[in-house]
């Protein structure tokens, strides 16, 4: 048995020296480079992505351009000729329209009788143009009508409208005895003071009625002053 033992030691000893000599002279193994795994491994992986785009894109059939709709077209309306005997407007013709207003005839007041209306008659005292002296008094008197068709009762005033009034004043109707009827006449009376400078001076006065309104004829006085 501690024979086969050693035998057997001895073979294995052969073999490993065997084993030796058929590595001397053999070529070492290369050194992996990390680097270049990875950079590969890199190139593989976007060399398969390309690739699996690429036949994506050929499966997809491509969408097509969207066309243009065409646009409606207007059919033009229908002309017709002038009606026989018309004349057609031209461009920057004027169109009058309707027919202007033309009145021949004047048209008429109103005439006749009113309420309140006056006439004047004549200068009773002092006629137009008399020469006075400076500081002089005097009575204007007139004469006027009533030719309306109110009485001239409580409220209507003889007064003063224009002019120089040369200290004149208005004279109100007050009593029955001053009221005037339509178509009689009354004598109204102003008493005035010549001015101290000389030349020619005129007032008026006039009928106003019970509402505040001048109504009828002017009466008037004109007077020279003189030394």
């Amino acid at each position: 048995m501690h024979f086969k033992k050693l035998a057997w030691l001895g073979s294995l000893a052969l073999i490993a020296i065997a084993l030796s000599a058929c590595n001397i002279g053999a070529t070492p193994a290369p050194t992996i480079d990390a680097n270049a795994i990875y950079t590969s491994a890199a190139e593989t992986l976007v060399a398969q992505f390309s690739g699996q785009m690429t036949q994506t894109a050929q499966a997809i059939p491509p969408t097509a351009l969207p066309t243009n709709t065409p646009q409606a077209t207007f059919t033009l309306l229908p002309t017709f000729p002038p009606a026989a005997g018309s004349t057609p407007l031209g461009a920057g013709t004027p169109v009058v329209i309707g027919t202007p207003l033309v009145i021949s005839t004047p048209i008429s007041t109103l005439s006749g009788p009113v309420c309140n209306d006056s006439q004047f008659i004549t200068d009773v005292t002092v006629p137009d143009g008399t020469v006075m002296k400076p500081g002089n008094d005097f009575t204007k008197t007139w004469t006027l009508k009533n030719t309306g068709t109110c009485k001239w009762d409580d409220g209507y005033v003889f007064a003063f409208v224009s002019g120089d009034k040369m200290d004149g004043y208005d004279v109100t109707l007050k009593k029955s005895s001053d009221f005037v009827d339509p178509g009689e006449s009354i004598n109204l009376s102003v008493d005035l003071t010549a001015h101290l400078a000389e030349g020619t001076y005129s007032g008026c006065w006039k009928m106003k009625d019970d509402n505040g309104f001048f109504f009828g004829t002017f009466a008037c006085y004109e007077i020279v002053v003189k030394k």
